[in-house]
């Protein structure tokens, strides 16, 4: 009996590892601004430009998600001191405390009151 319980229990972890380690290849699609981590947002340590997507969470507050440096990022440009609306498809991961979107499709949208 011990042996069967063992074994369910061997099972049921690696289960959870792999879906945890799978977490980081699910492909998500989040609407918010990019702005300029060094210009617009004044982060303390950023010395060079590094786009960051705003998000607003339920509460109404800003969630940041630090656009990792891809061929979409790059395709896309640097904000600086622009804030630009934007829809990002990509990947979440957590890095040094951040967290950090992987880039497949950035695509522009319309600022909310612009027509």
């Amino acid at each position: 009996m011990r042996t069967i319980v063992s074994a369910a229990a061997a099972v049921l972890l690696a289960l959870a590892c792999c879906a945890v380690a799978g977490a980081a290849d699910v492909s998500v699609t989040l609407e918010g601004n990019i702005v300029c981590a060094k210009c617009t947002l004044k982060v303390e340590g950023v010395d060079k430009c590094q786009t960051v997507l705003l998000v607003k969470n339920a509460a109404g507050a800003d969630v940041q998600y630090w656009l990792a440096r891809n061929a979409v990022a790059e395709t896309y440009g640097e904000v600086c001191t622009d804030i630009k609306p934007v829809t990002v498809t990509g990947s979440i991961e957590e890095k040094d405390g951040r967290k950090w979107i992987v880039a497949t499709k950035i695509d522009p949208r319309q600022a909310p009151g612009a027509d």
